[in-house]
Formats: C-alpha cells, sequence, structure tokens
C-alpha cells in the first residue's frame, strides 16, 4: 500500500544536486516546479498548437495553451478540496500536508499535461505514425511520453537534465506509468495487466525508463512489473487521478462551450447538454437570460455551474475511493465513478458526432496528415543517410538541439528528428512544409 508521505516527496529528478536555491518563507519546492513549467519554452509553444478547432478560426476558441491554463486551475481546485478533507480525514497528514500544497501539485501537472503534444491536435499522433510507418519505422509516438521526456531529459535544461522537477509532480504527471514495451506486451496479450487504465497507452519512452525507474521509487509506487522484468510499469498516483479528472472536465464541458461560440451547436441543444448540471433556480435563470435574448451569457453562466458541479463530483469520488487508490485497486477513472458520469458522458458522445466531425475541424486534421506526412518524408533521409549530401543540408535545419553524431545510431536520430518535429507550433509547421514545397 502506498502512503501519502512518501507520495509527496519534493526530492528532484534529474538534478545533479538537490538544494538548487536556498529555501524562502511560504514558498515550497511545488511553487517553484508551477514557475518552472510556465515559463518553458515546451509550455509557450502550446499557445501555437491546436485544441479542437483551427487556429484563427476566431478569438474565441480554445488553443492548447488556455486549454493547460483552464486544466490547471480546475486541478488546484480539485487538489485544495482533497487536501482539506484528507486533513480531516486523517490529522497525521497535517504535518506534512498543507492543502496548497496538494492543489499546487495538481495543478502544476495539469499545466504540463499536453505539454508533449504535437502540432495539429491529437490527429497529429496519428499522422506522424502512420508516416513512420511508411518508412518501415514501428515506431508509435505518445504525446504522454514525449512530455515525460521533455520534463525529465530535453526541457531546457540549465543543469542536469530536464526541468528537473519534484517526484511528486512527476508521479502525479503520469497518467500512463508502463512503458512502450509493457503497453506493447499489454495488445499482444502477453502481460495481463492489474489495471487498464494504467496501460491504455504508454506515457515512458524506452529512454526515460531510469528516469521513470527513479521517480516510481521515491514515490514508493507499487509496479505492475514482475522483478527484473523487461518492461517497467507501476500503479497511478493517486493525485494522477485528479490531474485526469481536471483534463475531462475541462475539454468535455469547454468543448461544447466552444462548439456553441462556432456555430455548430445552437442554444437550445447547449441548455439541453447543461440541464443535467443545473438545479431547479438555476434552469429558471436560464430561461430568464434566455428571454431577454441573453444566451451567450447563459452559455458561459452553464459551463461555469457544470466545471463547479463535476469538481465536488470528482472530489467526493477520489475521497470515496481513496483507499482503493492507494492499494493501486481503482479501475475506473473519477469521472466515470462519479454521480456526474452519465451528464459528462453525454457531453463528450455529443461533441464526438457533431463538433469534432465539423468540416473545419476534419480540415484542419487532413492538413496536419499532409503536412507533418510530408515533413517526416524530408528528415527521414538523415535519420537514414546522415551521410548523403542531401542529409546534410537537412541536418541544418534540425539543429535546434544538439544533433547526434553520425555514428551516434539510427534510433537516436529518429527520436531527435521526433523531438524536433513534435515541438514544432502548427504555424511554423506549416511554414516549414510551405518553404520545402515552394508554396508561398
Amino acid at each position: 500500500m502506498m502512503n501519502w508521505e512518501q507520495l509527496l516527496s519534493d526530492t528532484r529528478c534529474g538534478s545533479t544536486h538537490q538544494s538548487t536555491t536556498p529555501p524562502q518563507k511560504d514558498r515550497n519546492e511545488y511553487d517553484k516546479d508551477y514557475g518552472r513549467v510556465l515559463f518553458s519554452s515546451a509550455f509557450r509553444r502550446l499557445q501555437d498548437k491546436t485544441q479542437v478547432f483551427p487556429l484563427g478560426r476566431n478569438d474565441y476558441v480554445r488553443t492548447r495553451l488556455t486549454h493547460s491554463l483552464e486544466v490547471a486551475h480546475i486541478g488546484s481546485s480539485l487538489g485544495m478540496h482533497v487536501g482539506h478533507l484528507l486533513g480531516e480525514k486523517r490529522k497525521e497528514l497535517n504535518a506534512i500536508m498543507r492543502p496548497s500544497g496538494l492543489a499546487t501539485i495538481v495543478s502544476t501537472a495539469c499545466l504540463a499535461h499536453d505539454i508533449g503534444n504535437p502540432p495539429f491536435g491529437h490527429s497529429g499522433e496519428d499522422a506522424i505514425e502512420s508516416s513512420l510507418a511508411r518508412h518501415g519505422v514501428t515506431h508509435p509516438f505518445e504525446g504522454n511520453a514525449q512530455g515525460f521526456r521533455i520534463l525529465t531529459c530535453t526541457g531546457d535544461p540549465m543543469e542536469g537534465k530536464g526541468l528537473k522537477l519534484t517526484c511528486a509532480i512527476l508521479g502525479a504527471f503520469m497518467k500512463y506509468p508502463c512503458t512502450q514495451s509493457y503497453s506493447a506486451a499489454v495488445k499482444k496479450k502477453a502481460v495481463i495487466p492489474a489495471n487498464r487504465l494504467e496501460c491504455k497507452k504508454f506515457g515512458i519512452g524506452e529512454p526515460e525508463r531510469e528516469a521513470a525507474s527513479f521517480v516510481a521509487g521515491e514515490l514508493g509506487l507499487l509496479p505492475r512489473h514482475q522483478p527484473g522484468a523487461a518492461e517497467l510499469c507501476w500503479c497511478r498516483h493517486p493525485l494522477a487521478y485528479l490531474m485526469e479528472a481536471a483534463d475531462d472536465i475541462c475539454y468535455r464541458i469547454a468543448d461544447i462551450e466552444d462548439g456553441f461560440f462556432s456555430g455548430l451547436l445552437d442554444f437550445s441543444h447547449a441548455r439541453e447538454l447543461f440541464s443535467p448540471f443545473l438545479k431547479e433556480r438555476q434552469l429558471k435563470y436560464v430561461a430568464e437570460l434566455a428571454q431577454q435574448g441573453e444566451e451567450a451569457s447563459c452559455v458561459h453562466y452553464m459551463r461555469a455551474i457544470a466545471i463547479g458541479a463535476s469538481i465536488q463530483t470528482a472530489v467526493n469520488s477520489f475521497m470515496d475511493h481513496e483507499e482503493e487508490l492507494l492499494q493501486g485497486r481503482m479501475e475506473q477513472s473519477l469521472i466515470d465513478s462519479s454521480t456526474l458520469s452519465a451528464a459528462l458522458d453525454g457531453l463528450y458522445r455529443y461533441a464526438i458526432e457533431n463538433v469534432y466531425q465539423a468540416r473545419e475541424v476534419i480540415e484542419v486534421e487532413a492538413m496536419g496528415y499532409k503536412v507533418l506526412g510530408e515533413l517526416i518524408d524530408f528528415f527521414m533521409e538523415w535519420v537514414n543517410h546522415p551521410s548523403s549530401g542531401q542529409a546534410k543540408k537537412v541536418a541544418i535545419m534540425l539543429q535546434g538541439a544538439k544533433l547526434p553524431k553520425d555514428d551516434a545510431g539510427r534510433d537516436a536520430r529518429l527520436t531527435h528528428m521526433l523531438d524536433y518535429l513534435s515541438g514544432m507550433t502548427d504555424s511554423f509547421a506549416l511554414e516549414t512544409y510551405r518553404k520545402l514545397t515552394g508554396i508561398l
């Protein structure tokens, strides 16, 4: 069974020395981590990455950056509420845990949750995988694993590796705490997982095995793999469930709001979808506003009420299942085990059928396939034949980070290319594509 004292470890991963700055009054190590993520170049690039709707369609809809900030805010609320309730339930925790500290752990993990996503939304991941397959590369790309790589290895290193975050925050970030090889073994049914939530995807690339093992060891995460196994997997950190809940709440509700303001959803449908979250007096208020022609204000109001209600039900679910979380036996997300599960699922299903399939959304996905596919075709010349004349020209474009030597091996070059490609913003990827194809 896991214990909270160890789960809140502020030991830093990747740092050559643990005390990088003198202690500061009223500012803990988690607060420093929030700033490290916020000021990182990888996080800043999210301002020009698609969430659902293409950038520039209008000034209202969310980008990947605004989505991450909203998720962080919801995560902070979840962490604060849970912190207070845990302190009341387990008095001994008050000596080692403040609700504000728990809130910062969750909000920082939420802030970073999409930091590894490539350009052009989630379709960018599919575009990268399918393009690599054309070159005979069975190298799955996963934004969660790329995010862990940025945080622990490549992200703005000043000393040591990565952003050198505390283990508590990295644990809360690891939604899928298993390696690529473990996830592949599960898909082949060579391994029967104890909890399918933890290995639905992989969150740890093979080069980051050492960092993941360090974090899991410091936190006392329960191992799912056999001793000495090549494939690694651990149970989730309990706070990873709060990070997941914040993301689920945010995108399910916000995508409906964005759908309304993008003209894909009329007011009557929006009110119908949000009504399960509203009490009778709140529904009456919405009706009064609507009669005055204030439909936009109604949608803003209903979105706020839906988020507040969802936060409360997720907190209740966490506290109801705390023992299972500490024992690594929780097999449902907090949203799926909450009293608002059906209502939130209704929002998601409607968005799948009526928002995500909108023409402009499909167009940006198609563009992502075209742009990323041709960029990969171009860059693979260097990956496969680093000594050729064309490859040396390609290498010049890829020198944003330290370029591996020609004799470093194909895998090293492939990893470097994916770091570069996934770090692109939508605009930079499109601009690079235009230059290479002569489209002005």
